[in-house]
């Protein structure tokens, strides 16, 4: 063949190359099952138009997100995933999947997004996750996955959201975990994990929300949490942590939430806790906080909700504490009157049956001065 025949040749195949591609895809996704044969067996209508399909302009495969009950397979390995080099997106949130991640999904080189929460699935993290290096997002909340975090997941430099509460994970949390400098949610909680919250958590300075509640942690509560200085929510509660509070956790002056209730902890309420000035919720119920109530606790004008019920708190009921909406200080050791500004409260709000309980409670607390009818 001369020159300009193998230059015709080559011109017809980088032609027709896409429609080839998107040929492919299009197979790719048929043979998955993911969609009913009423919705594929029209081969004369694009695959880009199926429900939870997204294209770009060359109608390459960039987004699945099915969300809809026309999904009706539970195999997350039905799919060749191998055959989307496009996928950015993967989405099957509350589908039914009952099998392994499959390690074809970490052959998806532009994954930014992977959503498999509310399944199924079993198996461990797959290691091949790490080199998913473009993730942004991980969600794999509420399934049965198994297993320790993958010391290398901290190699996923451009997360932001990391979700893996609700399953069955175990062990310590890896301190590789820091080098996820980008990360703004961080949700462990409803696991097995155990140890102590690693020194190295205080890195994250981006994080914003932080849930490792409801596992097995022991220990302190390191002091390096107070580099978080972007922290809006935190919940450590339901473990097995001790200790005294920590003074750097005054540091998180955007702390809107704050739940530290079924641990261990002891000593005295720091009164500095009253400088978190954006705090709506802070419950420390059933700990061994002792001494009394900080009267600082007043200068926490936002809050609507406080539960210090269940320690060993003595001492008279502050009257800076009139503004809260809903307050349960029963089973401690308080003694005197109860203010009235809280009395009065007691006759409009949801404040009522909390302080009735403090009276009722009366094998731990001595209130005594108000009538309750």
């Amino acid at each position: 063949m001369t020159a300009a025949t193998w230059i015709v040749i080559v011109l017809a195949l980088s032609h027709n190359f896409p429609a080839l591609a998107t040929k492919i895809e299009a197979d790719a996704l048929r043979r998955s099952g993911w969609w009913p044969s009423s919705i594929t067996s029209n081969t004369s209508v694009s695959h880009c138009t199926w429900p939870g399909i997204s294209c770009d302009d060359s109608e390459s495969v960039v987004e699945i997100n099915i969300s809809q009950d026309y999904y009706f397979s539970c195999y997350l390995s039905s799919m060749n995933y191998s055959l989307l080099p496009n996928l950015s997106s993967l989405q099957l949130s509350g589908k039914c999947l009952s099998d392994i991640i499959p390690l074809q999904i970490c052959a998806l080189p532009k994954l930014r997004h992977l959503d498999l929460s509310f399944n199924y699935l079993i198996g461990e993290l797959p290691l091949c996750l790490q080199n998913l290096t473009t993730l942004e997002v991980i969600d794999i909340h509420n399934n049965r996955i198994n297993g320790r975090i993958p010391p290398k997941l901290g190699n996923l430099k451009r997360l932001i959201y990391l979700d893996l509460s609700f399953n069955r994970l175990n062990g310590t949390i890896p301190t590789t975990l820091a080098k996820l400098k980008n990360l703004v949610q961080l949700y462990l909680r409803g696991n097995f994990f155990s140890g102590s919250i690693p020194l190295e958590i205080g890195n994250l300075t981006n994080l914003a929300y932080l849930n490792m509640g409801d596992n097995e942690f022991s220990g302190y509560i390191p002091s390096e949490i107070g580099n978080l200085k972007r922290l809006i929510y935190l919940d450590l509660s339901v473990n097995l942590l001790d200790g005294m509070i920590p003074t750097t956790l005054v540091k998180l002056k955007n702390l809107a939430q704050l739940y530290l209730q079924h641990n261990f902890f002891n000593g005295p309420i720091p009164s500095e806790i009253g400088n978190l000035t954006n705090l709506t919720y802070l419950n420390m119920k059933m700990n061994a906080f002792s001494g009394s109530i900080p009267s600082e606790l007043g200068n926490l004008k936002r809050l609507i909700y406080l539960d210090l019920s269940y320690n060993e708190l003595w001492g008279t009921i502050p009257m800076t504490l009139g503004h809260i909406d809903d307050i349960n200080l029963s089973s401690n050791h308080l003694t005197g009157k109860i203010p009235d500004n809280l009395a009065h409260k007691t006759l409009t709000s949801n404040i009522a049956l909390e302080l009735v309980d403090m009276v009722v409670s009366i094998e731990r607390n001595c209130l005594m001065g108000k009538s309750w009818h």
